[in-house]
């Protein structure tokens, strides 16, 4: 793997453990307590189309030492959270266009997040992260913390990530949110979807067959969002390419 300078490993281990305690959360339900020197600031539910109750998918906490401020989302859990996943038409966005799925799981959560932010006091510095489907979530509550000015300074460590938003969204959430790791496994497949298929030019070969392929470019219109940080492992198994615990493993051995 291969670290810009500006990439801090620490706290992307960090930002690491501590989704690997919103896995937890989920898992273990009301049970679950926050482990490790962090104030809970707040918890994050949300409930996927079809899912009867909301499910929880994530939290806020703040490091007692550092002070920095984690919102950190978890991955899919739930066949619900897949429809997430694959609800790839785009709704609109203050910044371009983006997937439903992802978007209507944000809008549940950024009430919490907003309010956990103002328990913190001031303006904290904040470290949105998350996996998978919760690293798509992120993109956005990043997005959302730059706009609402609660944040003194707003990084993303993300990992396992899917693309987010069409290429408008991109260049608005680059533009805005200046520290953006996104966390990539080459090996990882949903690193790789949404599609980036941008349209064909409009009125090139009409009525021919390939007017499907630039209304099916219209709909998958994607773009990554923030600076790649890579790395290959291969598990020989899809699920174990995008395993959380492949990217720790991989961080800590870089």
């Amino acid at each position: 793997m291969y670290m810009p300078p500006a990439f801090d490993k620490s706290i992307a281990l960090e930002a690491g453990a501590l989704v690997m305690q919103a896995y937890a959360q989920y898992e273990q339900g009301n049970a679950w307590i926050l482990q490790g020197n962090y104030d809970e600031l707040g918890r994050m539910f949300a409930r996927p189309e079809w899912k009867p109750a909301p499910e929880a998918f994530g939290f806020v906490a703040r490091n007692r030492t550092s002070g920095l401020v984690f919102t950190v989302y978890r991955g899919t859990e739930s066949p619900e959270d897949w429809i997430a996943d694959f609800t790839f038409p785009q709704v609109p966005h203050a910044l371009g266009n983006v997937e439903q799925g992802f978007s209507d799981l944000y809008d549940q959560t950024a009430t919490s997040v907003a309010a956990a932010i103002q328990r913190a006091g001031g303006t904290p510095n904040i470290i949105v992260t998350g996996h998978s489907l919760g690293a798509a979530v992120a993109v956005l509550a990043a997005a959302g913390i730059v706009a609402s000015g609660a944040a003194a300074q707003t990084a993303l460590y993300s990992f396992a990530g899917p693309r987010v938003g069409d290429l408008a969204f991109a260049a608005g959430f680059n533009s805005r949110v200046a520290t953006a790791w996104r966390v990539a496994n080459t090996e990882d497949i949903v690193t790789t979807v949404p599609l980036a298929s941008p349209a064909l030019s409009a009125g090139i070969l009409p009525h021919n067959p390939l007017s499907f392929l630039n209304n099916l470019g219209q709909i998958l219109n994607y773009e990554h969002v923030g600076n790649a940080v890579v790395f290959t492992t291969h598990t020989g198994s899809i699920a174990g390419n995008h395993d959380m615990h492949v990217y720790i493993a991989a961080l800590n051995a870089a």
